[in-house]
């Protein structure tokens, strides 16, 4: 599996880039993409708005560069899970702990992201903020593409086209995280949904019928 990149055309990454990225991400998820400010994540980190625009010039940029981290940080661990898994069927779950990291972690991230889509169907003519979510789009499916390529080849899984399948993964697990934020219980169903997110993954691939049938991983 090559590196998953998501396009990075800001500066160097420093420490105080990254506490600055941290108070923005956190606050994203608190105040939405357009009830944040540049003040908020002043105020957060105690220190002037005129720090925020050195470092990053602008509100959007400091939007950019705190979603490219975040979708990076996101596919980095991924691609470790499925690193140290042999199986199919540990590759296919491994993903799936991957992704359903702990509860807290996955509704500040589902939040976001959803701004992200957001802000990218609202905005469709805007090239940067379009091109991190196909970016971002593009390394979530080849990541489950490559996973139901590996188990047809071990005779595990089923898929007559791998690459239209993980559009089905991908609909699968984004479908149940937006379930699950929605969830008055959500911290103590996070490992309900997790499961549910394996057990519905591999019932899908497993499936010879309308869905992935016997074929090959091409």
């Amino acid at each position: 599996m090559g590196r998953p990149r998501i396009p990075n055309k800001e500066e160097r990454i420093t420490p105080k880039h990254v506490e600055l990225i941290r108070a923005a991400y956190e606050l994203l998820a608190e105040k939405g993409l357009h009830g944040l400010s540049l003040q908020d994540v002043a105020d957060r980190v105690d220190v002037s708005k005129g720090v925020i625009l050195y470092y990053f010039k602008t509100k959007e940029r400091l939007l950019l560069t705190t979603w490219r981290w975040v979708l990076s940080r996101v596919a980095e661990r991924i691609k470790r899970s499925l690193e140290r898994s042999a199986t199919p069927e540990e590759r296919a779950r491994a993903m799936v702990e991957a992704i359903f990291v702990n509860p807290d972690a996955n509704r500040t991230f589902y939040l976001t992201f959803l701004d992200l889509v957001g802000s990218v169907a609202r905005n469709p003519q805007d090239p940067r903020f379009a091109a991190l979510a196909e970016e971002a789009r593009r390394i979530e499916e080849e990541t489950y593409a490559e996973v139901i390529r590996h188990g047809v080849n071990q005779g595990v899984f089923f898929s007559r086209d791998p690459s239209q399948d993980a559009k089905v993964l991908r609909a699968l697990i984004d479908g149940l995280f937006i379930q699950w934020i929605q969830e008055k219980d959500w911290r103590e169903l996070h490992p309900t949904y997790k499961l549910l997110c394996q057990e519905a993954l591999l019932r899908y691939l497993r499936c010879p019928g309308d869905g992935p049938s016997s074929g090959s991983g091409g």
